[in-house]
């Protein structure tokens, strides 16, 4: 059983220090001439908030249809009949031949980016190949993954990148975003050394069933001593059911929250997003084949009653809000292949009942489903080649339209519900569109907080305020931790500053987070600061730096830290992550 290992650092409040002076280099890179006021440059500029959408439209046989125009669709956004700003259809042909083109512009996807025009590049693809040990059946893990080769081979090529990743109880990055098949492939194969919890996990679950079989056998033949002993075993086959769904139940949490730090590790990068998510499936509620079982045997409805205290329905609507928030789509595959008859597959037939297998079998595949049509993906269940429904997922990456409309900004976060309808005409009545029903509306410091845990994984190369961090030597704070010191500085020319007063005044948001090497992660963690120049120092100030000082409670190890600084007057964000070692073990 898994023990939640709980954040092994802490964030201690920040201190100011005074200004530090900087290179003439440094004063006259950046110098404009338009007119300032207290540091802040005014200037004529319009901006368009556009929600782009990518809607996917196929045949009954989910062959793409690639003859549409503008004029065929219709957006609504809440209910309200949106205009149409934007309308471009990609195909792979399209996008090979544009992304060969020099200057070619890289188009975000499904969140409203605010802009002056939206420009007309393919959009960046970031596929994630999550490998789910802890919930797979290592031979149809090495199946699958041998279907999937050919899948990377052909498909993976600008501007599509996968990163390849292997959960058992934490998930650990095997390839980072590459678009070179090469290297997924060479991941994908180093996969094979894990076990995974599942085959320890089913040996527990056959054991159940064959000792409720067991008893039926025995109450049949007579040959139970008694009622009361009869009885004391259906009792201790009741607490064996109820131990299996509390540990699937805790190994669940701990599946779905890895998922969860993947999702929002991918929350700062643009365009499209997927996970590919390999395993034997992930149950709705925990221990509901062996429910079923026990109540038809002794006949005792009470313990389907017992059943839904383990259903875990709301886990999996939360995890699929969190991937619509983050614009991220499930392509969900069930390793477990054909089942027959409706019938539960191989590891369900053993002695156990027709109903309670296709039960147990439902009950893993429905969360896959439910994640894949939450999110815009698809699900690839009850098949032993996934080949041709990994072509779907090619023509998902390359094939589709990308259509956006004007967006009058509310400036906070905010859940839109949208509707894409094709205009009524016979021709299309049997063509089925699928497209991401909502999408969250981000304020500016929720969009800077993206960027920052997802400058944790991945490099973010955006520093337009020039911050500088720089860490110190740790000191002892207690037996297992310590105290690293970290500086961070920029120029003062590069925030805003009005007269308020006798003081020209400027306030920045700071936001830090730290990852370990290990995958552990801190919380985000949020300051304000307020930069206070007399008038009269305006001048000197303006070639100056500001510095604020903190410390990070870290135990041993190595880290990676990310700070982000905004300026709300502005509208100025800017990233930069430094390495850090805290007496790591050798």
């Amino acid at each position: 059983m898994h023990k939640h290992r709980p954040i092994a650092w802490l964030l201690v409040a920040a201190l100011v220090l005074p200004v530090t002076p900087i290179s003439a280099d440094e004063e006259g890179e950046g110098q404009q001439s338009f007119e300032r006021i207290g540091g802040l440059a005014f200037v004529d500029r319009i901006e368009v908030t556009v929600a782009n959408l990518v809607v996917y439209v196929t045949d009954k046989k989910g062959r793409a249809i690639t003859d549409l125009t503008k004029d065929d669709f219709e957006i609504f956004q809440d209910g309200d009949l949106k205009q149409i700003s934007n309308f471009k259809l990609y195909t792979d042909e399209v996008i090979r031949h544009q992304f060969a083109s020099p200057d070619v512009g890289l188009v975000p996807a499904a969140t409203p980016v605010p802009d002056e025009e939206v420009p007309t590049g393919p959009i960046p693809v970031h596929l994630v190949l999550y490998i789910d040990n802890e919930n797979i059946d290592p031979l149809d893990r090495n199946r699958v993954l041998s279907q999937t080769r050919e899948f990377v081979r052909t498909s993976l090529h600008p501007p599509a990148q996968m990163m390849v990743v292997a959960y058992q109880r934490s998930f650990e990055v095997l390839q980072e975003f590459t678009s070179d098949p090469d290297q997924v492939l060479a991941a994908m194969r180093s996969v094979r050394r894990y076990t995974g919890g599942h085959t320890e996990r089913d040996s527990a679950r056959r054991d159940i069933i064959d000792k409720i079989k067991r008893i039926k056998e025995e109450n049949r033949s007579g040959s139970t001593n008694s009622a009361q002993g009869l009885g004391r075993e259906w009792n201790e086959v009741v607490n064996l059911i109820d131990n299996f769904a509390r540990e699937t139940a805790n190994n669940l949490l701990f599946s779905l929250d890895s998922l969860r730090q993947v999702i929002t590790s991918l929350s700062g990068l643009p365009g499209k997003k997927g996970i590919i998510y390999v395993s034997n499936g992930l149950p709705m509620i925990p221990g509901m084949d062996l429910f079923y079982e026990l109540s038809r045997v002794s006949m005792d409805s009470s313990a389907l009653n017992q059943m839904y205290d383990f259903d875990r329905s709301r886990l999996y609507q939360q995890l699929a809000a969190t991937a619509n928030s983050q614009d991220v789509t499930f392509y969900a595959i069930d390793a477990g292949g054909l089942s027959m008859g409706g019938m539960g597959s191989a590891e369900f037939s053993s002695s156990q009942d027709t109903l309670s297998a296709s039960v147990g079998r439902h009950n893993l595949t429905d969360s896959l489903r439910f994640l894949a049509d939450e999110t815009g993906g698809i699900a690839i269940v009850n098949t032993n080649d996934v080949g041709p429904k990994l072509e779907l997922i090619t023509q998902d990456m390359y094939t589709y339209y990308s259509i956006g409309y004007p967006l009058q900004a509310s400036g906070r976060d905010k859940v839109h519900r949208v509707k894409v309808k094709l205009r009524d005409d016979p021709a299309f009545n049997n063509y089925e569109l699928r497209y991401r029903s909502r999408f969250v509306e981000k304020s500016l410091e929720t969009r800077v907080q993206d960027t920052v845990v997802s400058s944790l994984v991945f490099d973010v190369d955006d520093n337009p305020m020039q911050i500088e961090v720089k860490t110190g030597t740790p000191a002892p704070a207690s037996e297992k931790r310590w105290l690293l010191p970290a500086h961070i500085s920029f120029p003062i020319r590069k925030v805003a500053l009005l007269p308020e007063g006798e003081d020209y005044v400027g306030r920045i948001v700071m936001f830090i987070a730290v990852r370990g090497v290990d995958g552990k992660q801190s919380d985000l963690v949020r300051q304000e600061h307020e930069i206070r120049i007399p008038s009269g120092d305006y001048e000197q100030a303006q070639r100056q730096r500001f510095a604020i000082d903190t410390q990070l409670l870290l135990e041993s190890g190595r880290y990676k830290i990310s700070i982000a600084l905004l300026d709300p007057l502005t509208r100025q964000d800017s990233y930069q992550t430094t390495a850090a070692a805290v007496h790591p073990k050798k």
